[in-house]
């Protein structure tokens, strides 16, 4: 598996990490006399205390009224939202539905509430058919009168992977090949049968053609790149397996495209051009099929090029170049943000880009022959996740921006197609990141929250009327181990001018007299933020961060330069030289924290990170020892390991040999002077355990001393590893709870 999967996996499933490490806690129980630790597994456990936090609309066939399931599954309230006429109310009766269930199950059904959370309502909306202890029954909704019939709901779970445009097939991958299957009979038809490990056959969303005849599918070669050993020593005779790991300056995979025929399995390689060591992305079709559309990016992020092929020929033309004299697009871009890069619209003839050119993310309506028809955003902002919507018929463009007075504000926005009229359809304070919106345009659910308001769903109209409030989150349980938010900041960086933003967790029975100890949960990487602007943890680190708190600590967490959804000159100041300014900014910011909080006990500073923040841990202890006195690093990563997680923000080593050399921790072991910990999983394939093996090496030769903890067959996601949380805490209470 290659270290882009597993970059993949890692971020598709960063919010399920959190559950999963917030589920070895599952059992903790809450109550009004709660104990420290008591109150520390239950914030670990923070999710589960806060319910009903999502809406799933099925919308009817008029593209405008929905249903959905409320509440838990112990008591599900099922409702019908008619938004032409602003109501909501219960689409069952329970006490008649119980009435006539109960007979047919021969036993009272074990909830509160309406037994099931979906059903279908069939075409004449008379009757709804659903599953109850996986019995299926049929309803009619105009007398409750019920009948048992055949099916299992196992037999209705959709399938994974990406149907024909007829619904017939649906195309996955297994075992490193192409089948489709049957959506009816669930029969498996193979349509390619070399593919390997380090050279599988994959495909993406938009990969049918509009006729269903054709797929169009990519094959990484990694035949060529380096090999990563992964050991497991737990076995009596040792085991090797080998990953797909390019490194630093080393081969890359190179990328391969084709035009598969479903029927024959005939395929046409679509040209790439002369340089192999690039990333390719297929996006999909033109309307007509006439052509295939991808992207290509240079290998050092520098030069991303829109392309069209002839799915007959191969032959490929270029539409559009965007060049930058840092990077166009990094590490984030090359997980996944890469499939909002482009949006075709539907004549096939034109398409939205989103670029930074201007030195803001914004989007830009293109000719199919890469023309600019007209930009349609501009102002001193970023457009962040990309599109949302596209309402051709109406002419607008739907998007997420952060235009407000705090930066991370991410609202929701509308502009039409002319480049005119934009507006912001969203009102409330807070984050509003997940959007649904009714297949008619009219009406879109937009859930928000901030770091003190818990999570809502509202039904407004497209052009930013609010209509109701359909729900808000359940914090009933939080409120019982006394639940504080956190506290937002906003400091300046080391130069003395850029705002910075973070957030500090607090003790829930702070004493503003006394002195605390503090702990900085650092990430760092220059793809991504971390601090929590919605309600809640966002991740393991989070978590962990709100949960230390309450044992007696100030836990702070911020995004300093070199970081995503600002301004492209905020994310270049790390270009070529990531490990200076980070830390830099970090010491500035707890300067200025340390004079306005004086519970602050700035003798006493931790800090732990995990991949890129176990590299910045590591790098804070040795570059600020005087601020930071007690470290963990867990799978640590290093500027000379990952080629698609360093190069597109530090080029290549022979290029920036300071840049390397200077931003490398082995190389100032020597300053180690505080407790340092290290973590790592033997089977890590992302931060490959070598780059922890590195520097204990540098530390001993420098004769520093420190600790570490190695987990056996465990890969990259130790995070969610009860041990290590454990570990966690115990080093912070042992080495820096009473530190003098």
């Amino acid at each position: 598996m290659s270290t882009m999967k597993i970059y993949c996996k890692y971020f598709i499933l960063k919010i399920n990490l959190i559950m999963l490490f917030l589920a070895s806690f599952a059992d903790a129980q809450v109550s009004d006399t709660i104990t420290d630790k008591g109150r520390y597994e239950s914030y670990l456990n923070f999710r589960s205390l806060v319910r009903d936090t999502y809406v799933n609309p099925h919308w009817y066939a008029d593209g405008n009224r929905f249903w959905f399931a409320a509440g838990t599954p112990e008591n599900t309230v099922i409702y019908e939202v008619d938004p032409k006429h602003n109501t909501k109310r219960e689409f069952f009766d329970r006490d008649h539905l119980m009435k006539v269930l109960r007979p047919l199950l021969e036993k009272e059904p074990g909830t509160k509430g309406i037994p099931f959370s979906t059903f279908t309502l069939l075409e004449d909306k008379n009757a709804a058919e659903f599953f109850v202890e996986n019995k299926k029954f049929r309803l009619s909704l105009k007398d409750y009168g019920i009948i048992r019939i055949e099916g299992k709901e196992e037999d209705e779970i959709p399938p994974s992977g990406i149907f024909s445009p007829d619904r017939q097939w649906f195309v996955t991958t297994k075992d490193n090949n192409i089948e489709l299957v049957d959506r009816l009979t669930k029969k498996t038809r193979q349509i390619t049968f070399d593919g390997k490990d380090d050279y599988p056959w994959t495909v993406t969303d938009g990969c049918w053609s509009k006729d269903g005849k054709k797929l169009l599918v990519k094959r990484p070669d990694g035949r060529k790149v380096h090999h990563l050993p992964v050991i497991d020593y737990s076995k009596p005779d040792e085991e090797v397996k080998y990953s797909v790991y390019a490194k630093t300056e080393g081969v890359i995979e190179t990328p391969e495209l084709y035009v598969l025929d479903v029927t024959s399995g005939k395929t046409v390689k679509i040209e790439m051009g002369s340089n192999a060591q690039q990333y390719a992305f297929p996006i999909g079709w033109r309307p007509n099929d006439s052509e295939v559309l991808f992207m290509r990016l240079d290998r050092l992020g520098k030069k991303l090029e829109l392309l069209a092929a002839d799915p007959d020929t191969g032959v490929s033309r270029v539409i559009l170049t965007e060049e930058s004299k840092t990077f166009v697009e990094g590490l984030d871009f090359l997980i996944d943000a890469w499939e909002k890069q482009v949006t075709l619209l539907k004549d096939g003839n034109s398409f939205i880009w989103l670029s930074e050119r201007d030195g803001w993310r914004h989007l830009y309506l293109y000719n199919i022959n890469g023309k600019l028809i007209r930009r349609l955003t501009s102002g001193d902002f970023p457009v962040t996740t990309g599109l949302i919507r596209i309402d051709e018929s109406k002419g607008w463009v739907y998007f997420t921006a952060n235009a407000e007075k705090n930066l991370y504000s991410t609202n929701i926005y509308r502009v039409d197609l002319k480049g005119k009229n934009f507006k912001k359809i969203t009102s409330a304070d807070g984050i509003h990141t997940y959007s649904q919106f009714s297949p008619s345009g009219q009406y879109f659910l937009d859930t928000y929250s901030s770091m003190k308001q818990p999570q809502s769903v509202e039904l407004r109209t497209t052009d930013g009327k609010s209509l109701q409030l359909l729900k808000t989150s359940d914090t009933s349980r939080l409120q019982k181990i006394g639940f504080k938010p956190p506290e937002g900041f906003v400091a300046k960086a080391d130069d003395g001018i850029t705002d910075l933003y973070g957030i500090m967790y607090k003790p829930y029975d702070l004493d503003p007299a006394k002195k605390y100890p503090v702990v900085e949960f650092i990430y760092a990487g220059p793809f991504m933020n971390v601090v929590p602007h919605r309600f809640g943890p966002n991740s393991a680190p989070t978590a962990m961060a709100q949960a230390l708190a309450q044992l007696g600590y100030i836990t702070v967490i911020m995004d300093t330069r070199g970081t995503v959804e600002r301004s492209k000159a905020f994310q270049d100041a790390i270009y070529g030289k990531i490990g200076t300014c980070e830390i830099a900014d970090r010491v500035a910011v707890f300067k200025q924290l340390g004079g306005k909080y004086p519970f602050m006990d700035m003798r006493r500073v931790g800090i732990y990170g995990h991949s890129w923040g176990g590299y910045f841990a590591v790098r804070a202890m040795l570059m600020a020892p005087e601020l930071y006195r007690v470290g963990i690093a867990s799978a640590q990563g290093e500027l000379t390991e990952g080629a698609e997680i360093n190069e597109p923000y530090m080029g290549l080593p022979e290029d920036n040999k300071q840049g390397y050399e200077w931003g490398t921790n082995t190389n100032h072991a020597g300053n180690l002077k505080g407790k340092l910990l290290f973590m790592h999983g033997t089977s890590d394939v992302n931060s490959p355990i070598s780059t922890t093996i590195r520097m204990i090496d540098a530390l001993t030769k420098a004769g520093k001393r420190y600790d570490l903890i190695l987990l056996p067959g465990k890969d990259h996601f130790i995070e969610s590893d009860q041990y290590v949380s454990d570990a966690i805490r115990r080093y912070f209470e042992e080495n820096l709870k009473n530190l003098k």
